[in-house]
């Protein structure tokens, strides 16, 4: 493939990278403002058409009776009256053997790549052909109500493109945890998680219920800190193409470099060795990019273990330095030598420092420009139980009057226009789980400084 045919493939795929996290994002924050059930099925329809991926988006619930028909209770996008004109089941017959139907009976993704060639979309042709409907992907909405507490769910999250072969690999795992999602705040809304989340749960009588309202609350918190993660990323995501695309440039430079001189009468092989090495760099500075996305978008399980602070500091920075440096902020750096390892989870620990410098970079946007700075600083505190590691994050812009100290954490507030209000309340119960502090103060004369600490491990 030419370079210039590669560069236009990365920057397409970057593209779609932040087009998906902005979507991702603006899901995110409809589970938390949707006031019932319907207003969060179609919002989140909307959404996904307004992200330019697809051209129709519905969600359809499964009919638990005779006929087992998927009854559609959401739709937006070009060509409604599709839906009006077609029947889906999830059944055995002919109308369940389409991607929607499999979807729900198998609980996997399924793709129709080509609705022009495949044999299990002839029941819908020519009505998707005649709506420009090219391909499709049909997501499982499920959830188990004896696991989260809630009502049994059964669904499915139906897309369509204009184009062929629009649903890849990345697709399908980036709308199959979409539904999860969207799975979880139906249930939420249903079964008032929304409150216990943001309030604790109630006393419960019952043993057994007491147990399945804590099982289901765990759930519910981990699966909060995640979508809370990822509209943090959101935040960042043109930061973040940036940071990707750097060492995707240096890479086609060098590349081209490379054959400049391999063609030349007496090819220069210094020079391709020095070139082909620089590739190597840029390469892995991208992939270790990739890589700190990656781990913090997973919806992996809690696990506990040694974890070195400067190292995590280390690892979240360059998610951020593009952010810094596109508003004029200058990052001094004032670490101890001698940090303990303290035990916890790394992504956990990660996605709280994130919050707190995306938090302070968005603080200090409007100050002047003698005020942009941010300092992040690590010390050692000596208590009477041992040693304790302290990670702050100073910044001096707006700052905080006093009476906001006592709100800040709390669920659901915020003073950002559009803000989600959960990152600081997640930060706080991420690190109080891992048996440490966070806080806030003022500074004397600007800005705030954000402080956890956390036991040394034993």
């Amino acid at each position: 493939m030419p370079m210039q045919d590669q560069r236009d493939a990365h920057e397409a795929s970057l593209d779609r990278l932040h087009r998906r996290l902005r979507t991702l994002c603006q899901c995110t924050m409809m589970f938390f403002h949707a006031e019932s059930e319907q207003e969060l099925l179609q919002s989140v329809c909307e959404i996904l058409v307004a992200g330019g991926e697809v051209r129709l988006a519905w969600i359809g619930y499964c009919e638990d009776d005779a006929e087992k028909l998927v009854r559609p209770v959401a739709q937006a996008g070009s060509g409604l009256d599709y839906l009006e004109r077609v029947e889906t089941s999830w059944g055995e017959r002919e109308t369940g053997q389409g991607p929607a139907g499999i979807a729900a009976r198998t609980g996997k993704a399924c793709c129709v790549d080509d609705i022009r060639t495949d044999p299990r979309f002839s029941p819908w042709r020519v009505a998707a052909l005649a709506r420009g409907y090219a391909s499709c992907i049909a997501v499982p909405l499920m959830t188990d109500g004896k696991s989260r507490g809630a009502v049994d769910l059964r669904g499915t999250l139906n897309l369509y493109s204009a184009e062929c072969n629009a649903f890849d690999e990345s697709a399908i795992e980036h709308y199959t945890g979409l539904a999860m999602s969207v799975a979880y705040a139906v249930t939420a809304l249903r079964g008032h998680l929304a409150e216990d989340l943001a309030y604790g749960v109630t006393a419960v009588r019952a043993s057994a219920e007491r147990k399945r309202a804590e099982e289901a609350l765990h759930q519910a918190r981990e699966e909060l800190a995640h979508v809370t993660r990822v509209t943090t990323l959101g935040e960042l995501a043109a930061s973040i193409a940036h940071e990707i695309n750097q060492p995707l440039a240096a890479i086609i430079a060098d590349a081209n470099a490379c054959l400049h001189w391999l063609e030349a009468d007496r090819p220069d092989l210094d020079s391709v060795r020095e070139a082909l090495a620089a590739v190597v760099k840029d390469g892995d500075r991208a992939a270790e990019v990739i890589t700190r996305i990656r781990g913090l978008l997973a919806r992996a399980s809690v696990a506990h273990g040694p974890c070195d602070l400067a190292r995590l500091i280390g690892d979240v920075l360059p998610l951020v330095r593009p952010e810094l440096e596109r508003h004029g902020m200058t990052l001094k750096m004032s670490l101890a030598p001698d940090l303990p390892l303290v035990r916890g989870d790394r992504i956990q620990l990660q996605q709280v420092l994130l919050n707190l410098l995306v938090n302070a970079v968005e603080a200090s946007r409007e100050v002047p420009p003698e005020r942009r700075q941010l300092i992040v600083h690590s010390t050692v505190e000596y208590r009477d139980d041992g040693r304790w590691a302290v990670i702050g994050v100073e910044d001096f812009g707006v700052g905080f009057r006093e009476p906001e100290v006592a709100r800040m954490f709390e669920a659901f507030y915020t003073t950002k226009p559009g803000g989600l209000g959960m990152g600081l309340s997640i930060s706080r119960s991420i690190i109080e789980a891992h048996r440490g502090r966070l806080w806030a103060t003022a500074n004397v004369n600007h800005g705030a400084t954000f402080r956890f600490a956390l036991p040394e491990m034993r």
